[in-house]
């Protein structure tokens, strides 16, 4: 299974063309971070079920994380978990079991006490998913590399 994550800075109107994409690229599953789409849902395209998680629809779009699952496998969808505007979880059935995902969106460094708070909730999250189940744990972690040369 062929699988991706992107983070797109902001959706918008790009849907057709993300949907293409991903096609062509025979992705699976794909985690879309930073989508800065509103609310919580799902919905199909030409190829995908996605499944989105977003601020409220009276905040300022911002953060928001989305899975896109190729129709071909979508029917393996067991459940699927809206936790934030950070995290989604969904399970599918497998040939050898069940495979959750989680898709993440962290907040970026020095925001402290909402990466706190995020790794908190992961780990709550983490703890949750049934013992056999594989995971992928899949998206943008904000990660920052520096060049601390002098």
């Amino acid at each position: 299974m062929k699988y991706a994550t992107w983070n797109i800075r902001g959706l918008g109107e790009k849907e057709e063309e993300l949907d293409k994409i991903l096609s062509e690229n025979n992705i699976k599953v794909s985690v879309i971070t930073e989508s800065e789409k509103k609310l919580q849902g799902t919905k199909g395209t030409e190829h995908y079920t996605v499944i989105y998680s977003g601020v409220d629809r009276h905040t300022r779009g911002q953060s928001g994380v989305m899975i896109w699952i190729h129709k071909s496998i979508s029917n393996k969808i067991d459940h699927y978990k809206f936790w934030n505007n950070r995290v989604i979880e969904t399970r599918l059935k497998t040939q050898r079991g069940h495979l959750t995902i989680l898709a993440v969106y962290a907040s970026t460094e020095g925001r402290d006490e909402l990466n706190e708070e995020f790794y908190e909730t992961l780990q709550k999250i983490l703890d949750k998913v049934k013992k056999n189940d594989y995971i992928m744990l899949i998206g943008d972690k904000n990660a920052k590399v520096r060049n601390n040369s002098f």
